[in-house]
């Protein structure tokens, strides 16, 4: 499953997180549309949530793997590992879609 993490995010800002990080975030689970950007081209996923404290949800599972999406249009997206305090500083940084093997309960 994947789920949307905005740049601005506890989360991202306050900690980061890395491939094979377990989860448990709280997260919408429906009603996020909103809240996504653009989805970069070729991304043919569904995106099943946003993390978000006030969420009615939990993203729950281990991270397989993290898209940082930027650009002007927020249309594109590198696949990283991790996200050090320097992926958090782009200039143009949207924030991260998100695969996370496991449930979202």
């Amino acid at each position: 499953m994947w789920t949307w993490v905005d740049g601005a995010e506890d989360i991202a800002v306050d900690g980061g997180f890395a491939v094979g990080d377990p989860t448990g975030w709280p997260a919408l689970t429906a009603d996020f549309d909103e809240l996504l950007p653009q989805l970069p081209d070729g991304f043919d996923h569904p995106v099943d949530s946003a993390v978000d404290d006030d969420g009615d949800g939990v993203v729950d599972g281990v991270i397989t793997t993290i898209l940082m999406v930027t650009g002007r249009r927020r249309t594109t997206a590198y696949p990283i590992t991790a996200t050090p305090a320097e992926h958090v500083q782009v200039l143009d940084l949207a924030g991260f879609l998100v695969e996370v093997d496991g449930s979202s309960s």
